[in-house]
Order: C-alpha cells, then sequence, then structure tokens
C-alpha cells in the first residue's frame, strides 16, 4: 500500500515542480534561456536578447532533450524566439558590438539534463527502486 501511495505523490511533486518547465506534457517543446542582453530592438515594444534554444520531447515527462544553438530571444516570450543569423550577417552585428565574437559555446546545464530525462528518472524509481530492493535486501 505504501508504494502504491508513493506513486501519485511522485508525479504530483514533479508536476508542480517549477525548476526548468517540469510539468506534464505532450509532444515536443522549445524554451529558450536568458544568456546575454542586447541593444537590438525587437518586432513591437519588445527587445531581442541573446538566447540558448532548448527543446525537451515528452510524453507526461520529459525523455529527451537537446541543445539547439542560439537564437534571439523576445523580451517577455519564454518559448518565441528569431533565428539567430550566419556568416557575414552574424559577423556584422558581432563587429557592431551587438553580441560577443566567439559566441561562447551553447551548453545544457545539469538541470536541463536532470529535467530532460526525467521520465527514465521517474521509470526508475517507480520500477528499478523496487526491484533492486527486492534483489538485493530480501533473504
Amino acid at each position: 500500500m505504501k508504494k502504491i501511495l508513493m506513486i501519485p505523490i511522485f508525479f504530483a511533486l514533479l508536476g508542480l515542480s517549477t525548476a526548468a518547465n517540469a510539468k506534464f506534457f505532450f509532444g515536443t517543446k522549445d524554451s529558450i534561456h536568458f544568456v546575454a542582453n542586447t541593444t537590438i530592438p525587437g518586432p513591437g515594444e519588445s527587445h531581442l536578447f541573446l538566447g540558448h534554444r532548448v527543446t525537451m520531447k515528452s510524453f507526461l515527462l520529459p525523455y529527451y532533450v537537446e541543445s539547439n544553438g542560439y537564437v534571439f530571444g523576445l523580451s517577455g516570450e519564454q518559448d518565441k524566439y528569431i533565428p539567430l543569423p550566419t556568416g557575414s550577417e552574424l559577423e556584422a552585428i558581432q563587429a557592431k558590438g551587438f553580441l560577443p565574437n566567439p559566441l561562447p559555446p551553447a551548453e545544457l546545464s545539469w538541470i536541463d539534463y536532470l529535467m530532460g530525462y526525467s521520465l527514465w528518472l521517474a521509470l526508475f524509481f517507480i520500477f528499478g527502486v523496487p526491484f533492486l530492493k527486492k534483489k538485493f535486501l530480501t533473504k
């Protein structure tokens, strides 16, 4: 009975967590992580910032995460972005001092990995830990 109650409690806590988009969803979801401010005006009243686009694929909880490099994020928008120009356009923006030259490597943080593979962690704690306890701790 104790094990049966732990499963919904575990999923409820994951669903209520605010760290790194740990919410229940299906499909693919992009999020833009803030990297640096720019002075480039965006569409309407918004401003652009240098952002790192992270994509998570999910079935209730995320099971896969990937880095999709840098983009221009729109202020006030978590999931909208403008692709970063390449080649001579990017060099011109960097020459004007709007972006750092060279751009730092776009890497996922440990929280991105933890949240991005949370389905596998949940399955391990639900099925793997009880199996290991039964296999190695009972005599």
